[in-house]
Order: structure tokens, then C-alpha cells, then sequence
């Protein structure tokens, strides 16, 4: 399977250089034809955004950096500041060494180079494992920091801490389109389903699988439910009991 549309749909989570809206077109011409969902999320996505690169680049910062609505550090979103992140970065550190992949001034587990990072490895069970077991789930929760609710909590907070906040023109949940982009690529491609491994596997992603099936056991004693989405991005019920 050739996955280098990852590399250009990476562009699209760093931070907005004078070749974004560049990059943009570069993938929807990528998605023509075998990704017509994503490209309609995309499509959208570029309609909202402001022509003024500053300007995208203020949005981007409120977004995913200061007073930020979700992180693109994926590992944070599934373990917090918990040790067990250190773990995984420690992992990814070592699959990013192996095909060369710069990382810059992100951190290991940054959206941006794991998707660069799936674009050149070659093992295709090691790939699954990952995007299976990290890389949707994360995105899962980035789409659900993006909802109303969750975002007037975030500004309801900010507020409190900050007393002020600088409203920007263009709504930030215009960045939920381009997230529900990139996990359409990724349904597509993976089709998205879970299942369940074994605890025997010593490997780094054997790891990170048990770490979440414990992750996910705790979830599951929790009487509260939240918003989930399906691979189409719709919102639902966290539980069968709700």
C-alpha cells in the first residue's frame, strides 16, 4: 500500500507556513476520486480558513498550542501526563530513527511526524498496529474536544483563569473538518475496527496495546458516558446504557 499521501496530508497539522494553501490543493488532488468523504470535510475546512497566513497562523496557535482546544500530541491525548507516554515517545522515537524521519522542533508522538513516519515505514502489520492502536484513537479525541460543549467548558475555564479571551473572526472548530478529514484517509485505508491482543506480545506495539486494553477496562467501570464518533464523524452515545 503506497501511504505517501501522509507526508502531504501532514502539512496540513503544522504550524502554517506561506505554502499551506499550496499544500491544501496538493491534497485534495490526492483524495480526488478514492476519498470523497475527506475531500468534502477538506473542502469545507478550506472555505473556513482566513486567507491572511498571520491570521491562520494566530488560529492555528489558539487551537492546538496556547489556551488550546485539543492537542496534536498524540500520545498526551491517550495517556495524559501518565507515565506510560513517556514510554511510548521513547517507542516512536526509535521507529522514527529507523526510517529517518526528522521530527524538527515537534516531539516524537506530534501528529504531524507520526503521519510523516507512516508514510516511510515498510512493515504493513507494523503500521496497522500502529494507527489502530494510537493514531485513530487519538484522533477520535481530538474530534470530541471539538464539540460545542467541550469547547464552551475550555472557554469557560479560560475565561476564569485569564479573565479576557481574544475572540478570533473565523470559528477555531473550523480545524474539526480537517481532523475528520484525515481520519476518513485513515478508515479508508485501515478500515477501522477493533480487536482484541494478545498481553504475550513483548513488542513496543504489543506494549501499547496492553496499555490501552487496561485504558479501556478502566473507561469501561466509569458510570459516565461521553460523545463518541463513528467512522463518518457523527456523534453518539459513549455507552449502550445511555
Amino acid at each position: 500500500m503506497n501511504l505517501d499521501h501522509y507526508a502531504k496530508f501532514s502539512l496540513l497539522f503544522d504550524y502554517p507556513a506561506q505554502n499551506y494553501y499550496e499544500a491544501i490543493a496538493e491534497v485534495k488532488t490526492v483524495l480526488a476520486g478514492k476519498y470523497d468523504s475527506a475531500l468534502e470535510e477538506l473542502e469545507k475546512f478550506e472555505k473556513l480558513i482566513p486567507k491572511d497566513i498571520y491570521q491562520l497562523q494566530e488560529i492555528y496557535t489558539k487551537s492546538f498550542e496556547v489556551q488550546a482546544v485539543t492537542s496534536l500530541e498524540i500520545g498526551y491525548l491517550l495517556y495524559g501526563d501518565d507515565y506510560t507516554r513517556g514510554d511510548v515517545m521513547v517507542g516512536l522515537s526509535q521507529e522514527h530513527a529507523a526510517v529517518n524521519n526528522d521530527c524538527g522542533h515537534e516531539l516524537s508522538d506530534h501528529l504531524t511526524n507520526v503521519l510523516r513516519l507512516i508514510s516511510k515505514m515498510k512493515n504493513q502489520e507494523t503500521i496497522k498496529e500502529l494507527v489502530r492502536l494510537m493514531i485513530a484513537p487519538a484522533v477520535e479525541n481530538m474530534m470530541k474536544e471539538f464539540t460545542p460543549s467541550s469547547m464552551e467548558q475550555k472557554d469557560a475555564l479560560y475565561k476564569k483563569q485569564y479573565k479576557t479571551l481574544i475572540v478570533p473572526d473565523v470559528p477555531l472548530a473550523m480545524f474539526m473538518h480537517l481532523i475528520k478529514a484525515i481520519y476518513l484517509v485513515l478508515d479508508t485505508d485501515f478500515e477501522l475496527i477493533k480487536e482484541n491482543k494478545p498481553f504475550g506480545d513483548t513488542s513496543f506495539f504489543g506494549f501499547l496495546s496492553s496499555e490501552l486494553e487496561v485504558e479501556e477496562g478502566k473507561k469501561s467501570s466509569n458510570t459516565s458516558c461521553g460523545p463518541t464518533f463513528d467512522v463518518g464523524g457523527t456523534m453518539g452515545s459513549g455507552c449502550s446504557t445511555c
